[in-house]
């Protein structure tokens, strides 16, 4: 015979709805920020894919570079095959560190996210 028996408890609802029939606040809260968040790790791969390219671009460019100084007038051809080289190589260096900027611009934004996250969770901001 159980004598101090409890009983069970009552079963959660299956659905996260209040007594009106639509989400409550902080459901679509957690939604929202999921988007939110799928929708910055997107552009943050963008951004990194971007600039893996040009790393290979510009590295693919440099791997016929010598570094040699040509002191004869029998090299002109190479003196001129390794300034195309570098001139190719000085239009694409812009573009790395514009997209070296935006990745670490990126990546401060998804800290600055989930430490906002953090903070809201802990109920310290609101």
């Amino acid at each position: 015979m159980i004598v101090n028996r409890t009983a069970p408890l009552a079963a959660r609802p299956r659905f996260f709805h209040d007594p009106a029939g639509t989400l409550g606040p902080q459901l679509v809260g957690r939604c929202s920020m999921t988007v939110v968040s799928m929708v910055m790790w997107s552009v943050w791969a963008a951004f990194a894919l971007f600039l893996a390219v040009l790393f290979i671009y510009r590295s693919s460019l440099t791997r016929d570079e010598e570094d040699q100084i040509f002191l004869d007038d029998s090299f002109d051809h190479e003196k001129a095959q390794q300034a195309v080289i570098m001139a190719k190589v000085a239009r694409v260096e812009p573009l790395v560190r514009v997209a070296l900027w935006m990745v670490a611009a990126m990546s401060a934004v998804v800290v600055a996210y989930y430490i906002r996250d953090i903070l809201l969770q802990l109920n310290i901001i609101h």
